[in-house]
């Protein structure tokens, strides 16, 4: 199926852990890559992370988390992680909850691999069949240079907001009429949109990917490292 009659769909996910938890963004971009938002409230079993109306259609699903932990116990961090900056770690083992980023890795980590575990997701690297595949892992952090060639100013700046929608909007992405450069998407929803335009780019072939092909620690009920996909550079 061609990318024109895919839905792709990213998640900026949120901490499950925390004290006062708040809904992941989504952002599902369709035809024309038409792009809009809603929330979906974090579970374990992945239940509705795929909004209903689209369910059984065909669609890549990028989430912005990692997908495992470290292969080797004396890593402090995956392959994929080291090779991108990533913000939060994925060590061999989840560290306590309340540490720097420790819920949002144990919280997608255990999503990911209930995700796999069910017979609507491959992902990437550990299903055989590329065709197949429908699940990948994201980090806009490293993709918004990788798009707008050069270093951006903080998300969580008004001008750092401005110029990621505008970078969008060059690249053909639409948007509900009540967002402007003035007033752009939030930075989570803009992340959710870079999730799912990676997804496409994915589908389009224009790609990188770093890491390792993630394996199953059927002890723990858990995967180990995997592949982050990264957008190529035109």
């Amino acid at each position: 199926m061609t990318a024109q009659l895919m839905t792709f769909i990213g998640i900026d996910l949120s901490d499950p852990f925390a004290k006062y938890k708040r809904p992941c963004t989504r952002a599902t971009i369709g035809k024309n890559l038409n792009c809009t938002f809603d929330e979906w409230e974090y579970d374990l079993t992945g239940n509705h992370i795929v909004p209903d109306k689209i369910s059984l259609t065909q669609f890549i699903l990028a989430i912005d988390g990692p997908q495992g932990l470290a292969g080797n116990p004396e890593c402090k961090m995956r392959l994929s992680e080291r090779k991108l900056g990533t913000a939060g770690k994925s060590p061999y083992t989840f560290r306590p909850i309340g540490q720097p980023y420790s819920g949002f890795v144990q919280g997608s980590v255990k999503l990911f691999y209930s995700l796999t575990k069910s017979q609507y997701f491959q992902l990437y690297g550990l299903s055989s069949e590329k065709l197949e595949v429908n699940l990948i892992e994201v980090y806009p952090g490293a993709a918004w240079p990788v798009i707008a060639g050069q270093r951006l100013q903080k998300k969580t700046l008004l001008v750092g907001r401005q110029y990621r929608y505008d970078v969008l909007l060059k690249i053909g992405i639409k948007f509900s009429p009540k967002y402007t450069t003035e007033v752009p998407p939030t930075h989570d929803q803009l992340d959710a949109a870079m999730a799912a335009y990676t997804a496409y780019l994915f589908t389009m072939g224009i790609y990188m990917e770093y890491g390792q092909n993630p394996f199953e620690d059927e002890r723990l009920g858990i995967l180990r490292e995997g592949l982050i996909i990264q957008p190529m550079y035109i």
